[in-house]
């Protein structure tokens, strides 16, 4: 028989985060988190250390989610889908950060999480997916000593609110972005550029995540608990040996420095040996504190996107070049689209950590919209996207990886990191009114949901 099929167990279905969907940004107590607070404060403009200006775009709407959640749990239900990922937003159940909670927050999740069960839709839900209170932020943020505190107080609001209805928690997602870009490299929200502040920021971070995961297993909750992290595969520029270390120490700093200590409780060494100017910026005695705090969790989230290569350089931080591509983004392309990525991935996770249980929680397609909504709707291109990642994950199931869900990103055309709408990943097209309108991606995706054959 002609296709691949997946487990009839398998998760599988979409996901978006409630700083990019919700909007409804002031209403009902919720409180500015860093990425609205830094969209409107550089819209139109270029931040220090950033390369590209912001849009001009400010997330004020996403696509209606708050508004409209009813209506898109439907498309789901009709989609087919099992699962949908989604977060909750810190500032809209806690607006001053610790405290004091906003009924209003809790009640919004609360009907969303019991509408997605009516439904049949098992949901995982991101405590932290990029949007820290600002207030929060004004503090020093993941920096701050306090920092692991907030969070497992937050943790413990949602989880007392929703823990006997949640199967799938995440504690935090793409750590590498919001807090090496956020703290360390001044590319991200709040565009601090402080290598040494950084390396704290993050290892307060890890340990937040820490605690959030010793809260959810001392409450007996019924679900399971992990993190999501950015996975971006990269190869060695050449044969020689010193590339494929370059590439190593490439892709460890960018996964491997959040997974290791999530999945191992320890940083990699070989970043550590061979990066005397990362080991200078590290806090004191943080093997020892990793260690001392370090709690498994139950399976880890990897958003996949793209490839690229990397080469050896003597005179950087990181021994290596920049990931670059190793082969021409299509036009209006987001990032540019490698498939069998995805299987290298996987095999990679299997040798590296064994049979922890793998989800791939982002993979999709963003195209620049030039205004043709038809040529949006009809969108061959993200069919074949869909299909060939989901063979790619296939083929690792079947060579004995353990892989258990993929959700693709995202459910619906919303606001994207800080490039604001042009760029859309949707399986359903949304206009500036809230209008809907599946795409021919959304047929395809529901005929996979609901057969688990992928032809």
């Amino acid at each position: 028989m002609y296709g691949f099929k997946l487990p009839d167990d398998f998760l599988i279905g979409t996901a978006n985060s409630a700083f990019q969907s919700e909007g409804a940004l002031d209403r009902d107590g919720r409180s500015p988190s860093v990425m609205d607070y830094y969209a409107e404060k550089y819209a139109g403009q270029t931040p220090p250390n950033r390369k590209e200006p912001i849009t001009k775009d400010i997330p004020d709407r996403g696509c209606f989610f708050y508004d409209n959640y009813e209506d898109y749990i439907e498309d789901m239900a009709k989609t087919g889908q099992n699962t949908f990922r989604l977060s909750i937003a810190w500032s809209r159940v806690i607006p001053t950060g610790f405290g004091e909670v906003n009924p209003k927050g809790l009640e919004f999740y609360g009907k969303v999480i019991d509408k997605l069960l009516e439904k049949g839709i098992k949901p995982m839900v991101d405590l932290n997916h990029w949007d820290l209170p600002q207030c929060l932020v004004e503090l020093g943020g993941y920096a701050n000593e306090d920092f692991p505190k907030w969070f497992e107080d937050f943790a413990k609001v949602c989880f007392e609110a929703f823990g006997d209805r949640v199967p799938y928690w995440s504690t935090v997602n793409e750590s590498s972005v919001q807090c090496g870009g956020g703290y360390m490299n001044g590319t991200f929200p709040p565009f601090k550029k402080d290598r040494k502040n950084g390396q704290l920021a993050c290892l307060r971070l890890m340990l937040g995540h820490y605690r959030v995961v010793r809260l959810f297993r001392s409450m007996n909750l019924p679900g399971k608990i992990g993190a999501v992290n950015h996975f971006m595969v990269i190869y060695p520029g050449s044969l020689d040996p010193k590339d494929a270390l370059a590439a190593q120490i490439r892709q460890e700093r960018q996964f491997e420095w959040w997974a290791g200590p999530m999945l191992e409780g320890k940083y990699p060494e070989t970043i550590l040996e061979n990066c005397p100017e990362i080991l200078a910026d590290m806090p004191d005695n943080f093997r020892e504190i990793l260690a001392e705090n370090f709690v498994p969790m139950d399976f880890i989230g990897c958003n996949y996107y793209y490839a690229r290569y990397s080469r050896w350089d003597e005179n950087s931080v990181l021994k290596s070049t920049s990931a670059e591509d190793f082969f021409a983004q299509p036009e209006g392309f987001r990032h540019a689209p490698y498939y069998p990525g995805l299987f290298d991935l996987l095999m990679y996770m299997k040798k590296k950590h064994g049979d922890i249980e793998i989800m791939i929680t982002e993979n999709g397609l963003g195209i620049m919209y030039d205004g043709d909504k038809e040529k949006e709707i009809n969108d061959e291109i993200r069919c074949e996207y869909i299909r060939e990642h989901l063979r790619m994950i296939a083929r690792a199931i079947d060579a004995g990886v353990n892989v258990t869900g993929y959700y693709y990103w995202n459910d619906a055309d919303s606001y994207e990191e800080l490039v604001g709408y042009d760029y859309r990943f949707g399986l359903t097209f949304v206009d500036e009114q809230g209008n809907r309108t599946w795409k021919k991606s959304r047929y395809y995706f529901s005929d996979i949901c609901k057969t688990h054959m992928i032809y």
